[in-house]
């Protein structure tokens, strides 16, 4: 037997409540994306809130059969405006794509090159659940770093006081 935990459609509302929260916190509290860090070569929260933007974009270019942007060329400054931006039409992309995509589509196995790991196989399904596991660990990562450097978000981050998933 299986079951459905959550749907495309409730992650990626979670995925975009989220991020609205945790641009709402920066617009508070700027010089938090100042605090250092190392995370997937970045040197501040700030580069790593990029980081996050960026992978979500590029994945949902390839979703969609787009070539993945260079954005370090398009926004080599990496700072929040831009990660805003990419987060911002990122989300447009993948709601795009899910708003197409069947099973028979999502189960699909293409392939792409990635930047870190070479090339790699996987379905529709896997690179769109990606996304979101991507940008929840990172913003768990995020959390406790701005915490240590004096700012704290005033909501529980955990998935099980999100909103968009019953």
């Amino acid at each position: 037997m299986t079951h459905c935990a959550a749907t495309l459609e409730e992650l990626l509302d979670d995925f975009n409540r989220t991020a609205a929260r945790w641009q709402a916190f920066f617009a508070e509290h700027p010089q938090a994306a100042n605090a250092p860090t190392d995370i997937a070569r970045s040197t501040t929260v700030a580069h790593l809130v990029w980081h996050i933007c960026a992978v979500s974009y590029r994945h949902s270019q390839r979703l969609l059969g787009q070539a993945p942007t260079d954005l370090e060329a398009v926004h080599p400054g990496k700072d929040l405006d831009s990660a805003w931006k990419l987060q911002a039409a990122a989300a447009e992309k993948l709601s795009q794509f899910l708003s197409q995509a069947d099973d028979k589509t999502l189960d699909r196995v293409f392939t792409i090159q990635t930047r870190s790991a070479g090339e790699l196989s996987c379905s529709y399904r896997k690179l769109f659940l990606h996304v979101f596991v991507h940008a929840i660990r990172h913003w768990a990562q995020i959390g406790p770093i701005v915490r240590q450097n004096g700012f704290t978000p005033a909501w529980m981050q955990d998935i099980l006081f999100s909103n968009a998933i019953r």
